[in-house]
């Protein structure tokens, strides 16, 4: 995502007008359809004004998403306790709070458009909450931080795809399970 005009206000209003135009027009009409003379139009502004701050509708969302990326970022920085149900706890909490914009994006299917962009953030934020010197090889951090990614967002679209009935606690209850399920000793080696 580019960040054309960070820092100038009027830029910054332009953008939450542009972000609901889209979100507003996503609520009837198919994405891939949505043009860019439409969130122009929805949001009161110009074609120039948007070519200003984004480079395509993408980068609306981009935007959003990045918004709840620094928020839950900051949240997980704060956490003593980074076990893996303490941080389901906090990534639900989190996404709570952004439920509608989610609804709308997971019932696009556009959820998988982040995941490219939180394997290219998760490395450093990883380091800044487990330090930099793990005893582990890069390879193996990176798989195993591709691996949580991927876990993370399947659960995130089960639990929208249920209407986000279940709270954060409910959540880090199913990832203790999840923890106890994959160390259950497996008794069934060498049967058929």
């Amino acid at each position: 995502m580019q960040d054309k005009n960070k820092g100038n206000s009027k830029s910054n209003q332009s953008k939450l007008w542009m972000e609901a135009a889209l979100l507003k027009l996503m609520e009837t009409e198919n994405y891939q359809e949505i043009t860019i003379q439409e969130i122009t139009d929805y949001a009161g502004l110009s074609r120039r004004t948007f070519y200003r701050n984004y480079s395509s509708k993408e980068d609306i969302l981009e935007g959003c998403f990045y918004k709840i990326w620094s928020e839950y970022r900051f949240l997980v920085l704060q956490q003593k306790d980074i076990s893996l149900p303490n941080i389901a706890r906090v990534f639900f909490t989190g996404m709570q709070k952004y439920t509608g914009f989610l609804f709308v994006i997971n019932r696009h299917r556009l959820l998988p458009l982040f995941l490219t962009r939180i394997d290219e953030l998760l490395p450093s934020a990883f380091e800044e909450v487990k330090g930099k010197d793990m005893s582990f090889s890069k390879e193996s951090l990176q798989y195993a931080l591709a691996f949580s990614t991927g876990g993370f967002f399947r659960i995130l679209i089960l639990w929208l795809n249920d209407n986000a009935q279940k709270s954060p606690d409910e959540m880090a209850g199913i990832l203790e399970d999840f923890i106890y399920i994959c160390n259950y000793p497996d008794n069934t080696k060498g049967k058929l």
